[in-house]
C-alpha cells in the first residue's frame, strides 16, 4: 500500500534506480550566489550612499536598461542568479534572483513572492496550460512603501493573489523547473535529482511533491506516484495538478471508481476557478450558446472577479443577442475597473 511508503522512500529513488540510487547526489547549483563580477557591476552602477528610492531605480536601470545588462525576458530558460547575470537573460526566477541579491547588497529588504497567475485553457485539447509558478520580488525599506519588481509587467496584474516565500522555496522553483526539463528529455536520473532537491529545500511545497509523483508515474511506480500526490494534497488540498494526476494514475491502473472520483473532484475545483469558467463561456460563445456563456460570466462577476476580458466577452455576448443597451452598460462597467 502506498500509505506504507515513507517520505524518505520517495526521496531515496531506490525503487527506480536500485543500489545505484545511493550514488545519486543531489545537485547544488548555488542558485543565490553573488559573484565578484556581480559585485563589481553593482559598485559601478548603483551608489551606496544615495536614498533608497535612488538605489532601487539604479538597480532596475542597471539590470534592464540599455546602459547596463539590458536583460531579456525568456520564459523558456531557468538560470541561477549568476547565469542570468552572465547571459543577460532569464525567466521570472533568474530576474528575481538578480534583483533580490543586488537589493540586499545595497541594504534593502528584498523578499520573494509567488504570484498566482490565472491558468488558461485551450479549446483544442482541453488541457490546462499554465506557467508553473510566477515569482517576483517585494522590496521594502524605512524610506519607501513596498515596491514590487516584476519582469513581466504586461501579464501580471495588481489584483492577482500573492504569497511571500522564503529563499529556500524560491530556490526550490529553480530545481523543480529543471527537473521538469530533464523529465521532458527522458533523463530520469537528473529529473529525480532535481525534483528531490526541490522537495528537500521546501518540503511544504505542494507542487514539488506533485512533480515528484509525475516522475514515479512515468517510471511505472504507481504506488510511489500515488503517495507523492497525496502528500501534495496534504500541503494544498486544492492542488489541481495533483488531483488531475490522481485521476490519470487511477485511469491507467484500471481503478475506474477512483479515477471517476478524482476526475469529479478536479472538475469541481475547476468550476470554482473563474478562469476556467471564462474558458467555458468563451467556448459557449463561439458555439453560439449565448445563454450558457452569460451564465458562466454572471457567476464570475458575481464573485467580484473583475478582469476586463470577462466584461468584454459579456458585452460581445449581449451584442450577439441583439441586446445593445446591456452590452453598452457592461462596457461602462469595464471602464470603471481598468
Amino acid at each position: 500500500m502506498s500509505a506504507d511508503i515513507s517520505r524518505e522512500d520517495l526521496l531515496s529513488g531506490k525503487v527506480v534506480f536500485g543500489d545505484e540510487a545511493a550514488k545519486l547526489t543531489l545537485p547544488e547549483d548555488h542558485v543565490l550566489e553573488m559573484t565578484p563580477e556581480m559585485e563589481d557591476f553593482l559598485d559601478n552602477k548603483v551608489p551606496v550612499t544615495r536614498s533608497d528610492y535612488v538605489k532601487i531605480r539604479a538597480i532596475l536601470g542597471a539590470v534592464v536598461g540599455p546602459g547596463g545588462l539590458n536583460m531579456d525576458y525568456n520564459k523558456a530558460v531557468t538560470y541561477t542568479a549568476r547565469e542570468a547575470f552572465r547571459k543577460a537573460e532569464g525567466n521570472c526566477l533568474g530576474f528575481s534572483y538578480v534583483i533580490a541579491l543586488m537589493a540586499r547588497q545595497r541594504g534593502l529588504q528584498a523578499t520573494f513572492q509567488e504570484v498566482e497567475i490565472p491558468p488558461d485553457w485551450t479549446p483544442v485539447d482541453d488541457k490546462l496550460i499554465y506557467a508553473n509558478r510566477h515569482v517576483n520580488v517585494r522590496i521594502s525599506s524605512r524610506e519607501l512603501k513596498t515596491t514590487v519588481v516584476d519582469i513581466d509587467r504586461v501579464n501580471v496584474k495588481s489584483y492577482y493573489k500573492t504569497e511571500l516565500i522564503n529563499d529556500r522555496e524560491a530556490e526550490g522553483h529553480y530545481y523543480s523547473n529543471l527537473g521538469a526539463d530533464y523529465l521532458d528529455k527522458g533523463d530520469m536520473k537528473n529529473a529525480f535529482r532535481y525534483f528531490a532537491k526541490a522537495v528537500k529545500l521546501a518540503p511544504g511545497g505542494s507542487q514539488f511533491w506533485s512533480n515528484l509523483g509525475v516522475f514515479y508515474r512515468l517510471n511505472e511506480k504507481y504506488d510511489y506516484a500515488e503517495r507523492a500526490y497525496f502528500i501534495a494534497l496534504e500541503k494544498k488540498r486544492d492542488n489541481y495538478s495533483a488531483l488531475n494526476n490522481l485521476h490519470i494514475l487511477y485511469d491507467m491502473m484500471g481503478e475506474t471508481e477512483k479515477a471517476a472520483y478524482f476526475k469529479k473532484v478536479a472538475r469541481d475545483y475547476q468550476m470554482k476557478n473563474p478562469y476556467y469558467r471564462y474558458y467555458l463561456a468563451r467556448e459557449a460563445y463561439e458555439e453560439g450558446n449565448y445563454a450558457e456563456a452569460l451564465d458562466h460570466l454572471r457567476d464570475i462577476i458575481r464573485n467580484k472577479i473583475q478582469e476586463p476580458r470577462f466584461y468584454t466577452l459579456m458585452a460581445d455576448t449581449y451584442a450577439a443577442l441583439g441586446e445593445d443597451e446591456k452590452a453598452a452598460e457592461v462596457i461602462e462597467k469595464k471602464a470603471l475597473i481598468q
